[in-house]
């Protein structure tokens, strides 16, 4: 790195260890003025708002696609049972005991007997 320039040194040191001290040592303008900033976003209670309002929406629709993951995971155990079931009961007990649509078990044995 003997090709970087002293103020972009600070700069990527800066912004991997973002703390006050690495600000108040750098000589650099930039960092000192960036460090600002960041210190005036976080006490910004505006800021701080918007971001637990995004926080919690990002956490709600990471919820969301664990539980759709999980509906997608059953629904596609029972078709495996359903279709393991195929050679040895008849399609409406299948459906009774899977819970799947008497049609959706009707296609499952036309796909399997092609």
């Amino acid at each position: 790195m003997d090709d970087v320039d002293e103020e972009m040194k600070e700069f990527l040191n800066y912004i991997e260890h973002s703390t006050d001290e690495n600000a108040r040592c750098a000589k650099s303008e930039l960092v000192k003025a960036l460090n600002q900033k960041v210190i005036s976003v976080k006490e910004d209670k505006r800021v701080e708002v918007e971001y637990m309002t995004l926080l919690e929406r990002d956490r709600e629709k990471f919820q969301e696609g664990i539980e759709q993951g999980i509906e997608q995971g059953i629904e596609q155990g029972k078709i495996e049972v359903a279709k393991a079931l195929l050679d040895i009961l008849e399609d409406d007990i299948i459906a009774v005991k899977t819970g799947l649509p008497l049609e959706e078990i009707k296609l499952l044995r036309q796909q399997v007997e092609q």
